[in-house]
């Protein structure tokens, strides 16, 4: 049993996403039994809010969104009593994911900006890096495509600037610019993401169907559609290609530039027919007037008319859903720099107090250099004065005590010479003696003041 708890939770819920997603539709009853078999053996914290999680990610699977929401909304719940941010940021990023589904951006970017907070609390840069790349997709579907690629550049940012190795984190960036860039009819930027694609560093199970679908996307771009359609028929029959709804809206799209109006009116009408669309208008939309074009081409105006005119409600729904979903995206952006502004003033601060503190720090070390000159003269000046009292002390011996008996040693030599008696010479001899020790005395005196200290 993994004792940190984050490293627990983080394993458990990649584990729960990974084995739903990846597990055979026949197969998820029983899988689901395994797996909650499993979770009643080990005991840990908030394992009934994983449990909602793992119902919520089994319903989705079986695309039944409400369900799964609800559930979603369960596990929340649970991990809110105990505040536990990581949860939180995981299920608010898998509730933007079901709302992303279901083609309501606005409330996706909502579920986003929650999970924002909570990664902050976390101050983690790979889930900030996922995070940017998720609100990107978001955007994207919203069609805002340079707030998409602005949320790219930051997820690369934030990858570069912590080294973070992800490769497959890497792929998704790469891919989903070529996304925008195709969406914005930018063939040259396209061209050099789809090629980027092919570096071997990338690894993603995706990859194949990146490299593939940007592929098409080039021959779309440069008015192949003959091409185009040949490699989206052959990519629905390639097993090792992960399908979506996309092949067959911009098969209709080839099929209707081409010429094939019957093709193109046959997959305009099966997308129509499913339940999955119902909920986003930005793609009926652009089926609807599909339909009108193929009509007028038939030459039948009333079929026409009513498709332009249900093109129009969709038309004015999505734009009301594009509003709302930029209104959402620029407050985002907003609330990020005011963010930063609030992180570079506390940077300012700090850096404000640092050099308030490495003035003070110069200002006692002029103080104390200025003190220990200060000091350092004083004592040169007493120095001096000492040395100049000690000179004239010295001199003065010199001049007076010793001088005085060298004299008289001298002057009683001089007299040795005329002696004559020896009751003179003993006489002398007796001064000689004490004018020798004085003198003596003296010189010792003088020798003890040389090695005084200061």
């Amino acid at each position: 049993m993994i004792k940190d708890q984050t490293e627990r939770e983080t394993k458990v819920t990649r584990y729960v996403k990974s084995f739903f997603q990846n597990a055979p539709l026949n197969q998820l009853i029983d899988k689901k039994k395994d797996v909650t078999n499993t979770f009643a053996t080990f005991n840990f914290d908030n394992k009934s809010s994983m449990l909602y999680f793992m119902e919520s990610i089994y319903q989705r699977r079986l695309n039944n969104l409400k369900e799964s929401q609800k559930s979603l909304i369960k596990a929340i719940d649970e991990a809110h009593k105990s505040s536990d941010h990581f949860l939180l940021q995981q299920y608010f990023i898998h509730l933007a994911f079901l709302q992303t589904d279901e083609g309501n951006f606005i409330e996706a970017l909502n579920s986003y900006d929650l999970a924002k907070q909570e990664i902050k609390k976390l101050n983690n840069p790979s889930l900030e890096l996922i995070l940017n790349v998720n609100i990107s997709d978001v955007d994207y579907k919203s069609g805002l495509y340079s707030q998409s690629l602005s949320y790219l550049n930051q997820a690369q940012k934030i990858l570069e600037e912590n080294k973070i190795n992800r490769p497959a984190i890497s792929t998704i960036i790469t891919y989903n610019k070529a996304e925008n860039y195709f969406r914005t009819n930018n063939y040259d930027s396209l061209k050099t993401y789809h090629e980027k694609l092919f570096d071997p560093t990338y690894k993603s199970y995706k990859l194949y169907t990146y490299q593939k679908r940007t592929g098409y996307y080039l021959s779309l771009l440069k008015h192949d559609y003959k091409g185009a359609i040949k490699l989206i028929n052959s990519l629905l029959k390639d097993s090792l290609y992960v399908k979506s709804d996309l092949e067959e809206q911009l098969l209709a799209d080839a099929y209707l530039s081409n010429g094939q109006i019957d093709s193109a009116k046959y997959m305009v009408d099966k997308q129509l027919a499913q339940p999955s669309q119902i909920n986003h208008p930005e793609i009926k939309y652009h089926l609807y007037e599909v339909l009108g074009e193929i009509a007028e081409r038939k030459n039948d105006s009333k079929l026409a008319a009513s498709s332009f005119k249900l093109a129009l409600s969709q038309l004015k729904q999505n734009l009301n859903n594009l509003s709302q979903a930029g209104n959402k995206s620029s407050q985002l952006k907003v609330n990020e720099v005011q963010s930063l502004y609030y992180v570079n003033l506390l940077r300012y601060e700090r850096e404000r107090l640092w050099m308030i503190f490495a003035i003070a720090i110069a200002v006692l070390a002029v103080v104390v250099v200025a003190i220990f000159y200060r000091s350092s003269r004083q004592k040169r000046h007493y120095e001096q004065l000492l040395f100049a009292a000690k000179k004239q002390e010295l001199a003065t011996i010199n001049s007076h005590e010793v001088r005085k008996h060298l004299s008289n040693i001298l002057g009683l030599l001089d007299l040795v010479k005329d002696i004559e008696t020896k009751e003179e010479l003993l006489k002398i001899r007796k001064h000689l003696l004490y004018s020798a020790e004085e003198l003596d005395k003296n010189v010792k005196n003088v020798s003890e003041k040389l090695s005084e200290k200061d």
